[in-house]
């Protein structure tokens, strides 16, 4: 959607603002047509994409004896493509996580869906996929996936499809990689940075217009969580030294959680698969966040699971779906913060992200008022 330019106005960072993440990303459309008529009910679409690309990516690229084994222990792990992409674990000398089993996997599953204008059709399925950093030269193995998988079918029925359409979305203009019918693949001339998404600002109304982030000394805006976003905080030690574990936010999510979840999956997304992000103080992000207020929400609890078909485990896929709208003290906090929640657009953020949940959305001016907006039901 765009907007008149004369109506707009917007604020970088200062230029004393402390350094922002550099990032390399490619965010792909996928349009794949089915080769008979079929529908995947829309509260499973990501748990089918999610088992059936990992899946076949895996059978790709893996020894047969070794499907069935955890990947950290396989020699060949440190070159894998399943393996660091899908599975990706810490090395012995890594200056963070060292304690955490997994990392932060660098692409985000995007269902259909999670544009309001989208319509879910039994003929075809369109889907994005983002791929961050180092994941970004795995590009080809993805394509590979898509073919084999649409050869082997998927979904309950196993339905086989076509590829149809590859595009790479950009800000400066989308490149089509792959088309139906066509045995050549292209890869993308350029991919999104840091830089790229500073440049496509949010609208911002001016003096006096309703709704949005109008250009008086408090700014406001909307942010709309249209899958499942599952954010936990409060973890620490009580004053024996035991250990307190996080706790769910299912009502009112603070501003200043969001940042903070944002802010470290970029930090972990960054130290692992592309250019360290050398923040002074990390901290101090998160107080100034603290300092931007809720001023209402409309957010629901949505609960969703799936069934792993290796374990055969149920995982829980819940979070809270809806809006609200934020305070934030001063324009120069909206201009310090504002390129967080660009990141968080094409990230996504909290648990789960990689598998589409934690999809953000800033609302533009045009969008409904709050009191008037309803959750949706998300996927």
């Amino acid at each position: 959607m765009t907007f008149p330019s004369e109506t707009l106005t917007h604020e970088r960072p200062p230029a004393q603002s402390p350094p922002l993440p550099q990032i390399r990303a490619l965010r792909l459309e996928i349009r794949t047509r089915w080769k008979r008529p079929t529908v995947i009910p829309g509260s499973v679409i990501a748990n089918v994409l999610r088992g059936a690309l990992g899946m076949t990516f895996r059978r790709l690229v893996c020894p047969e004896e070794w499907l069935n084994h955890e990947c950290a222990p396989c020699p060949l792990y440190r070159d894998c493509a399943y393996g660091q992409v899908f599975a990706p674990t810490p090395g012995a000398d890594a200056a963070k996580l060292r304690l955490q089993q997994d990392l932060p996997r660098p692409f985000v599953i995007e269902p259909p869906g999670l544009d309001p204008g989208e319509r879910v059709t039994p003929e075809g399925l369109t889907f994005g996929l983002v791929l961050f950093g180092s994941a970004t030269e795995r590009l080809p193995y993805f394509i590979s996936t898509l073919d084999r998988l649409g050869h082997d079918g998927m979904g309950r029925d196993r339905v086989p499809f076509a590829v149809e359409r590859i595009t790479a979305v950009h800000p400066a203009g989308d490149e089509t990689l792959f088309t139906g019918g066509s045995s050549a693949v292209s890869l993308p001339r350029r991919v999104i940075t840091t830089d790229d998404l500073l440049a496509a600002p949010f609208p911002i109304e001016p003096a006096g217009a309703p709704g949005f982030a109008s250009s008086v000394a408090r700014p406001r805006l909307k942010l709309r969580f249209i899958t499942p976003l599952l954010l936990k905080s409060g973890s620490g030690l009580d004053a024996n030294g035991r250990r307190i574990p996080a706790q769910e936010i299912r009502a009112r999510p603070a501003f200043g959680v969001i940042v903070r979840r944002i802010r470290d999956r970029l930090s972990a997304l960054c130290a692992f698969f592309g250019e360290p992000w050398r923040h002074p103080d990390f901290a101090s992000l998160g107080q100034m966040a603290d300092t931007v207020s809720l001023i209402d929400s409309r957010t629901q609890w949505l609960t969703r699971n799936r069934r792993s078909t290796r374990t055969g485990q149920q995982h829980e896929l819940s979070g809270l779906v809806g809006e609200a709208l934020y305070e934030f003290p001063n324009r120069e906090t909206y201009a310090e913060i504002w390129p967080f929640l660009k990141f968080a657009e094409l990230l996504h953020v909290g648990k789960l992200a990689p598998w589409g949940n934690g999809a953000v959305r800033v609302a533009t001016p045009a969008a409904a008022s709050i009191a008037s907006a309803s959750p949706r039901s998300g996927i």
